[in-house]
This record gives C-alpha cells, sequence and structure tokens, in this order.
C-alpha cells in the first residue's frame, strides 16, 4: 500500500483484490442480516428518550389446539414500573391478535407500532388491551400515559423490538 504525506492510503490493484475476497468471504460467511437497516430505523424511531425499556421475561409456545386450533404464544415484559403480559394468537398467515395485560393496572394507552403504522388502544381498569387484527411482522409496544391526545402523552415504557 502506498501513502503519501497526510494522505489515505493508496491501494494497490493486488490490495483492491485482496480487499475484495475478504469482502466476499464474510458475504458468505457471517452476511448482514437483510432486515438489520429496517430493525435499526425501527428502533430508533421513538421520539423520546425518556422512558423505561421493558426486558422479556418468558416465552411460551402453546401448541395447536389452545384456543380453538390457533397457534398461540405467551411473552411478558417485565421493568421497575411496569410489566406487560401478552398473547399472540394467529389469526391467518398475515395477521395475529394480542391480548395483554398491564400490571398494575392503570389508564394508559398502549401502542403497537408495526411496518405498517401504529395501533392504538386504551387499557381497561383492570389492565386488559385487544389489538384484535395486527398485521404478522416486526413490531414494538409502547406505553403512554393515558391522555386523550396520545400525542401529547408521556411514554412510560416500550419493549424491544419483536417479530409477531
Amino acid at each position: 500500500m502506498n501513502t503519501a504525506q497526510g494522505d489515505h492510503p493508496r491501494f494497490t490493484p493486488e490490495d483492491q483484490h485482496l480487499v475484495e475476497e475478504i469482502a466476499s468471504l464474510y458475504r458468505v460467511v457471517d452476511p448482514v442480516p437483510a432486515t438489520l437497516v429496517e430493525r435499526l430505523q425501527f428502533a430508533l424511531a421513538l421520539e423520546s428518550p425518556e422512558f423505561e425499556v421493558l426486558r422479556p421475561q418468558e416465552e411460551d409456545v402453546l401448541p395447536a389446539g389452545v384456543r380453538g386450533g390457533e397457534d398461540s404464544r405467551t411473552i411478558t415484559f417485565d421493568s421497575e414500573i411496569l410489566t406487560i403480559m401478552i398473547s399472540v394468537s394467529a389469526r391467518d398467515e398475515h395477521a395475529v391478535r394480542v391480548d395483554g395485560w398491564l400490571a398494575p393496572p392503570g389508564d394508559h394507552l398502549v401502542e403497537l407500532r408495526c411496518g405498517e403504522g401504529a395501533h392504538v388502544v386504551r387499557a381497561d381498569d383492570q389492565g386488559r388491551f385487544v389489538l384484535d387484527v395486527v398485521p404478522r411482522g416486526l413490531s414494538q409496544l409502547v406505553v403512554r400515559q393515558g391522555l386523550d391526545d396520545p400525542a401529547q402523552a408521556t411514554i412510560l415504557a416500550v419493549t424491544p423490538s419483536l417479530i409477531l
């Protein structure tokens, strides 16, 4: 490699060929995930860094035959201030139903962010919420104060991204 004082390295044709071979090798043995950019943009899209990030605690996959023959799984997210348990049930090949519970219960807005936009519901006085038809794919739950204007409500907690 030739370099001039204060200049960036200049590759010889042999150096360039070696770099291309190494890059080709990494594309085969350790490729960049196809959805990496989408996942990073999705994770960074929240407008406020002032919230609690919930930790996943468990995931149970229920076999076929449970809840009328549908496949279902239960995921619990936990933090110092809030616990969210969700049950995800298949509706068809394109959509799922999400039943959820917040503890402690409170007047909170629950937003499910996905590639097709946000679905917002209000938890009832027992902390229960339902998102009846949600598209499959990358998503994230955001819990906000229960104000009438979701845009003004402070984010209390978010889950890591998950695949529904």
